[in-house]
Formats: structure tokens, C-alpha cells, sequence
């Protein structure tokens, strides 16, 4: 049998130990999965990660290249990674530990994006 969406989730915590968080929202920004070390706003997050992807998408299309499908904000405490595909979208919060690692973050957020339906 196949890992349930937050054996998944929790699974890119585990394999990448510089994300504090992450967060599996829908396109409208509801929260679906979530899973953070600290107490956080998750319904809000997702809804400003939703509005991020929406912004992104269209200056993606505005500079004419196609789709944008990852982005992510740096702020004095550390990074939000956003990737999103479809009708998704997958939140990890780091720190600034994670710097080196933002490629490898982006990789998985979308592997992860790609197993869950």
C-alpha cells in the first residue's frame, strides 16, 4: 500500500532537517497537510502562498516563460519555499541554515508535489 499524504509530507521534513515547516495547500489556499515545529498560522500562510503562486504565474507569463512552477522568499530569519503544480502547492519555512540546501529543497518539494494526487 502506498504512503498516505502525511507520511509523505513528513517524509521531506525527515529527509531535509533545515525545514521548520511545511504546509500542502489547494489553489483557493485552504490548508490541507501541515506539519511545523513551532506554532504557526497555517490557514493563513496558505492563503498568502496561494496569492504568491497566482502573482508568480503572471510574471512568469509577462516575461514570455511559460509557467512558473517554484518560488521562494527571503526574509531576515530564514526562506519560504513555494513549489507549486496543478491545482497544489507545497510550503516548506527554513532558516537561514538552509541556504546551501535551497536547491535541493526546491527538488523535493516538487517530487513531492508530483506523488501526492
Amino acid at each position: 500500500m502506498g504512503e498516505s499524504t502525511e507520511e509523505i509530507i513528513a517524509s521531506i521534513m525527515d529527509k531535509i532537517p533545515e525545514i521548520e515547516g511545511i504546509i500542502l495547500f489547494d489553489a483557493d489556499g485552504n490548508a490541507i497537510v501541515s506539519q511545523t515545529i513551532t506554532q504557526m498560522r497555517h490557514a493563513e500562510i496558505a492563503k498568502s502562498a496561494a496569492a504568491m503562486i497566482d502573482v508568480a504565474r503572471k510574471l512568469s507569463q509577462s516575461v514570455d516563460k511559460g509557467d512558473a512552477s517554484v518560488t521562494y522568499v527571503e526574509s531576515e530569519g530564514g526562506f519560504t519555499v513555494v513549489a507549486f503544480a496543478g491545482k497544489k502547492g507545497l510550503l516548506a519555512i527554513t532558516g537561514k541554515d538552509a541556504t546551501n540546501s535551497l536547491g535541493l529543497i526546491m527538488r523535493n518539494l516538487k517530487l513531492v508535489l508530483s506523488k501526492i494526487k
